[in-house]
């Protein structure tokens, strides 16, 4: 059994995977991608007799028969096929870019998420949940300075928090950096200079919690866990600001199934087969929506809660 893995050098979680599915089948070849293995040798054919087939770097191959698992993380091009200007740097990644792109979805059906996943759009996310009857906060995206003060007396609480994907890299000559920021309340002092001026910006009313949910989606079941951030002031807010000394309690909690019916179904319409549900429960037994990641964190769920995830993504894997 062939099975390709792309992830970050760093995933914990992939590593998790890899052990499993080494456990529940021994005769698995694994090939794992990563930020650090450089593309500087790819091939592609295509015949009615053969099909399709892939091969990078010489020794990994990939055809309709190959299981694939987009985890996280992007190809290295290797800027040795070109020369050292960005104007040759980019002709390459333009000219390599549409074959890895039809590697990564187009090849065959037998994948776990999808490099393109990476650009799920927030807005589609929330429009989705409007059309499917899902409770969703009150939302303004805008650059004024005045509409956002009109919001903010109208709903009294907002907060504000990244139009998409809040982790931004860039490289050093010696170091990748990766920096992310969570959701933040807005202040009477974030309104008080007239002159500010900002990009146009995703605001929500503040939704008070009971808990916070997360839930894990694979393939049409749901694992999901119950956070208890509303007793500590620094995770109040965003249960990502973490308290390292005084974590949060977080347990197993089952959502309601017309919930899941509904979730499902936006799922499938996004053609996503898994991903990190974000969901709050309201102290009068609302639940609302806020996101889908479809790379996002799953091992402490697994782990606090017992799920065993990486088995069952290792599983999904051998088996489907």
């Amino acid at each position: 059994m062939n099975i390709v893995i792309q992830s970050e050098s760093h995933d914990l979680s992939t590593d998790d995977v890899i052990s499993w599915i080494y456990h529940l089948n021994k005769t698995s070849r694994i090939s794992k991608l990563d930020d650090f293995t450089e593309v500087n040798d790819i091939s592609l054919e295509m015949s009615n007799a053969n099909k399709v087939s892939v091969v990078v770097n010489n020794n990994v191959n990939i055809d309709k028969e190959t299981k694939y698992w987009y985890r996280r993380g992007e190809f290295d091009i290797d800027k040795k096929l070109t020369k050292k200007s960005n104007l040759n740097r980019n002709l390459c990644d333009e000219t390599i870019r549409p074959i890895l792109d039809y590697l990564d979805s187009g090849i065959n059906q037998n994948y776990l998420n999808k490099f393109a996943d990476n650009s799920v759009n927030k807005l589609k996310l929330l429009e989705k949940a409007i059309n499917l009857d899902i409770n969703i906060p009150d939302t303004l995206i805008t650059s004024e300075l005045s509409q956002l003060k009109e919001f903010v007396t109208q709903h009294k609480k907002v907060i504000t928090k990244p139009i998409k994907n809040p982790f931004i890299n860039f490289n050093t000559t010696e170091y990748k950096v990766k920096f992310t920021t969570h959701s933040k309340l807005i202040t009477s002092d974030d309104l008080a200079d007239e002159d500010y001026k900002f990009l146009p910006s995703f605001f929500q009313k503040y939704i008070e919690k009971k808990i916070e949910i997360r839930s894990f989606y694979l393939k049409g079941a749901f694992y999901s866990m119950a956070i208890f951030s509303q007793q500590n002031e620094k995770t109040k807010i965003d249960y990502r600001n973490y308290d390292r000394t005084k974590p949060n309690r977080c347990v197993p909690f089952n959502l309601p199934d017309d919930l899941k019916e509904k979730l499902t179904v936006m799922m499938e319409e996004l053609e996503l087969n898994s991903g990190s549900f974000d969901i709050i429960l309201t102290p009068d037994n609302e639940y609302y929506f806020l996101e889908v990641n479809p790379i996002g964190q799953f091992q402490w769920l697994s782990k606090n809660c017992n799920y065993y995830l990486e088995k069952r993504i290792a599983k999904s894997l051998i088996n489907e």
